[in-house]
């Protein structure tokens, strides 16, 4: 059991690479971590970790040793799940991660009815456009509109998006619709930044089948899809943005699509994303069916496809 239990704190220690951080997670004191370190070391005969002031990092020896634990450790579970799987209800917390806009327009309204079938679980939700570590995090489930590539995550796309460009009618009344994507330059645009690198977005267009992405020299800038989105409505200028979050203001007519000849046939994906385990736990499968019914509700309704 103590060699179990000092396999799982090296694991722990070895994914945050830092003893510090590991001891927070296992609610035991950093020098406990550290010597249940250093004693498996010990009973190997090698060094697993290498250690600085700073953090640590594994030898190639501890990079061996790490990936057949971890392979172990996942099969553990996997077991534990199997024999559980038919008798287990959804319950604990779940964990979740949503893009920002899909998230607070779409996801979180709807989560009160998983809520009410599933009363035993408990959600937490954090809201971010960054790609996260969601297995360094602890999440369980992630909505991401885009993809990634990490050979830990399953990933199962639920829909896919594509960009509108628009302006209220307001806007076009009195500004005139520009023709081409060029004429955009003699327009007043509002544009979105990316949280990561605080860049400007290009705009993506197609003409005669071939894509083109078009800086943008815009007035107002929102590193927030749902500011972007009420700033066009007020007649602010031209937006290009996910078709998820114009879609509604088009069908009320208080947004109009323009270039639509330019339109790119590019779409994005909307993806769930979560560990890759060979068996689901009972509170993300459920998840897992819960968004691909609400994906359905949202094609129907035509907010994404």
């Amino acid at each position: 059991m103590d060699k179990l239990k000092s396999l799982m704190i090296f694991l722990r220690s070895a994914q945050l690479q830092s003893f510090s951080e590991a001891a927070r997670q296992l609610s035991m004191s950093p020098s406990a971590v550290s010597r249940a370190v250093a004693r498996l070391e010990d009973d190997l005969g090698i060094r697993l970790l290498q250690r600085t002031t700073r953090s640590l990092t594994l030898t190639e020896d501890g990079t061996k040793f790490y990936q057949r634990c971890q392979q172990i450790v996942d099969e553990l579970e996997a077991v534990e799940l199997e024999v559980k799987q038919s008798q287990s209800k959804p319950k604990g917390t779940l964990r979740l991660n949503f893009s920002i806009a899909l998230g607070k327009m779409y996801i979180a309204p709807r989560l009160a009815e998983l809520a009410q079938q599933y009363p035993d679980l408990v959600f937490s939700v954090s809201f971010s456009d960054r790609l996260s570590d969601i297995i360094e995090e602890g999440i369980d489930a992630t909505v991401r509109v885009g993809t990634g590539s990490d050979s830990r995550l399953a990933m199962q796309v639920l829909g896919k998006t594509y960009p509108i460009t628009c302006a209220a009618p307001s806007y076009l009344a009195q500004a005139g619709i520009p023709q081409t994507p060029e004429a955009i330059a003699d327009h007043r645009c509002v544009n979105f930044i990316l949280p990561q690198s605080g860049r400007e977005i290009s705009w993506k267009f197609e003409r005669d089948g071939v894509g083109m992405l078009l800086p943008i020299v815009s007035y107002l800038q929102f590193d927030y899809a749902e500011a972007l989105l009420m700033a066009a409505i007020g007649g602010a200028g031209i937006i290009q943005a996910p078709k998820f979050i114009v879609a509604e203001a088009i069908a009320q007519g208080k947004l109009q699509p323009i270039l639509t000849d330019y339109a790119t046939k590019e779409t994005t994906p909307i993806a769930i994303v979560y560990p890759q385990k060979k068996y689901l736990s009972a509170k993300v499968r459920v998840f897992i069916e819960f968004m691909a019914g609400l994906m359905r509700d949202l094609q129907r309704e035509g907010i994404v496809d």
